[in-house]
């Protein structure tokens, strides 16, 4: 029986030990991507939540839709947190909605593997916003273009 207790007080050592190892690293890696993440957040927030030429070109984007189709006003435009999951509390998304069609440009926080999605699929690195940006305000033409041929 004395060497039944040593042998299960081992095993306990060596799961009490695995467990706080697994403990320690979860967390070096949560503090990682948190300041991977903040990083993005601060880019996304520049780019996209506080950049007011962004913000402008929505307006007069909804504004000439309605201008063209006065009747039919079904134009707006919203940012809004979109992946609830997340633990950062951010407005990732950026929607315009076409009639019934939504289009959207969307950051998307996985670590190192972070990205900025645009509706049609296509996905930018953070430091290619611009580049989405732009997509995104071709994309919402295009299908308004398409929408009223």
């Amino acid at each position: 029986m004395a060497n039944l207790t040593k042998k299960l007080k081992e095993i306990e050592n060596r799961i009490n030990l695995d467990r706080s190892k697994k403990i320690i690293l979860t967390k070096k890696v949560e503090q990682r991507e948190k300041k991977i993440h903040l990083n993005h957040i601060k880019k996304w927030n520049s780019g996209i939540l506080n950049n007011k030429t962004f913000i402008n070109n929505l307006n007069t984007i909804q504004e000439r839709f309605r201008k063209i189709n006065p009747k039919d006003s079904r134009y707006s435009w919203m940012f809004y947190a979109a992946d609830i999951s997340s633990r950062e509390k951010v407005k990732d998304q950026v929607a315009f909605y076409v009639n019934n069609q939504k289009l959207y440009l969307q950051l998307c926080l996985d670590g190192l593997y972070s990205r900025v999605e645009l509706y049609n699929g296509h996905e930018y690195k953070i430091d290619k916003l611009k580049k989405g940006k732009e997509e995104f305000l071709n994309l919402i033409l295009k299908v308004f273009e398409d929408q009223n041929h």
